[in-house]
């Protein structure tokens, strides 16, 4: 899978084989990842959330 949104300012590549292994969790287990990344960003400072801001932005 490849994506390149306007506006973004990264590319990604994920092989089918491992997005499908990925689909195949439990969606409990996927949320859990989610909210457990989500956390983790809260407690980092605001440099680096706007230093991450701004590459996700591609500016």
């Amino acid at each position: 899978m490849n994506k390149k949104d306007e506006g973004k300012g990264y590319i990604y590549h994920i092989e089918e084989e491992v997005l499908q292994e990925y689909q195949k969790k439990p969606i409990y287990l996927r949320l859990k990842w989610l909210y457990m990344g989500n956390c983790l960003r809260m407690g980092y400072n605001k440099k680096i959330k706007d230093t991450h801001d701004i590459f996700r932005k591609g500016t």
